[in-house]
């Protein structure tokens, strides 16, 4: 009795070591691949902008003490434009000099040596209708430089665009999968491997003249200046296997 017992569990574990491949094998073969791509579209809620304070002279020290009156001026301009201290940082400090000529003139004599010391501060703001009183706020307290003016996602809108468009794309990648298996005549029963990939982070640039912003800033001129964020896309893409 006992040896009978024995015969059919060492069957058993051998139909199962056997089985259990097989039924893998067949489950992997049936499994239909496909990608899909997913994108949303939002307005952004975020701009950063750098602005940086140009002073050039034969005196290092007057150079260096004239770009830290101006840039303290830019600074206490923003701040009563609205951006919070934490919201504001130095960027950039550099001194260094060079000598006037024919190809690089100054306010001096050729062959004068000048010092220029550049200060530059990034403000980051989630007003973004302010971008144009910001600059316009800065210029007029002695910025001479705008540069890297961009639009982009709050962390939390970041979340919520990104879950959007992964959700378009899984939704992409059923309607390829559901197209497949109905001109094969098969039925979807279930998922296999899933893979979400990064997709792109959303920024976007905005460009403008800042050579006419200057002459305007100089002029006495009382011209806002007007600066279009656009739209932000968030896009995502995945790669499933669905089975059948």
């Amino acid at each position: 009795m006992k040896k009978n017992v024995l015969a059919i569990l060492l069957l058993f574990v051998v139909f199962t070591l056997f089985a259990v491949p097989v039924a893998a094998e067949e489950q992997t073969d049936k499994v239909i691949l496909v990608s899909g791509y997913g994108l949303s579209t939002t307005t952004p809620d975020k701009v950063t902008i750098t602005f940086a304070v140009e002073t050039v002279n034969p005196d290092a020290k007057v150079a260096q003490e004239e770009n830290a009156a101006n840039i303290s001026k830019v600074v206490a301009a923003l701040k009563s434009a609205g951006i919070t201290d934490d919201n504001i940082k130095t960027t950039g400090y550099n001194i260094y000099s060079y000598v006037l000529s024919e190809y690089n003139p100054g306010a001096w004599a050729n062959g004068t040596t000048v010092y220029k010391v550049t200060n530059s501060v990034q403000i980051v703001s989630y007003n973004v209708d302010n971008a144009g009183s910001y600059i316009d706020a800065a210029v007029q307290a002695g910025a001479n430089s705008v540069s890297g003016l961009t639009f982009g996602l709050s962390d939390a809108k970041q979340i919520i665009e990104r879950n959007a468009a992964v959700i378009s794309a899984v939704k992409s990648a059923r309607a390829d999968a559901d197209s497949v298996s109905s001109a094969l005549g098969l039925h979807i029963t279930g998922t296999g491997t899933i893979n979400v990939n990064q997709g792109s982070l959303p920024i976007t640039y905005a460009n403008y003249d800042a050579t006419s912003l200057m002459k305007t800033a100089t002029s006495g001129e009382s011209v806002a200046t007007t600066i279009e964020s656009g739209e932000i896309k968030t896009t995502a893409t995945v790669s499933i296997v669905y089975t059948y």
